[in-house]
């Protein structure tokens, strides 16, 4: 039996989330539901693997969205905060009256701060993403912040603020609702 290096070894991170996006000039206005579910493995010397999965419902239509992708990163703990940047490449998927399947790619950078054992406080997350082909109107940023509340050492619940654009123009304001377990 062989074992893995030092390198190999770490943690992997089952995650789930559902968020409802408000309307950007009317919070109390929703404009769809999207639930993800994704899974990451961080090796012990702090590079990530990951995919993602995440299914968009549009309110008051018959539409909805998928977005599939995969993503590589680094983490670097500073002690009083760590910095996470991802990049990775996905397929967006639409079902509408106008059926269109593009891929895509995205970076993101993230700064997480320790407030208590478990409490960890996302000061930001910043996301860039842009289909290949830019005609298919898909430049998307988002910034969010929360919280994650570690109920045991594996197992936290976690809440995040977001505001997402498409194309330059607000997009919707997000209210992220999860769960992750590491293992």
């Amino acid at each position: 039996m062989s074992t893995l290096t030092p390198a190999l070894a770490g943690s992997t991170t089952l995650s789930g989330n559902v968020t409802t996006e408000r309307v950007p000039d009317d919070f109390s206005d929703t404009k769809g539901t999207d639930w993800g579910l994704g899974i990451a493995h961080t090796f012990d010397n702090h590079f990530i693997l990951a995919a993602n999965g995440k299914y968009y419902d549009t309110a008051r239509t018959t539409d909805y969205k998928v977005n599939v992708d995969a993503s590589v990163g680094y983490t670097h703990n500073f002690g009083a905060f760590a910095l996470t940047g991802m990049a990775g490449i996905g397929q967006h998927f639409i079902e509408s009256d106008n059926l269109s399947n593009f891929p895509y790619y995205f970076f993101s950078v993230a700064a997480d701060i320790p407030i208590t054992k478990q409490f960890t406080w996302t000061a930001f997350k910043v996301r860039y993403r842009n289909a290949f082909d830019t005609a298919n109107d898909y430049n998307t940023p988002e910034v969010a912040t929360g919280i994650s509340y570690w109920a045991t050492d594996h197992t936290a619940i976690t809440l995040f603020i977001e505001r997402d654009w498409t194309d330059g123009e607000p997009a919707y304001n997000g209210i992220e609702l999860g769960f992750k377990h590491k293992f």
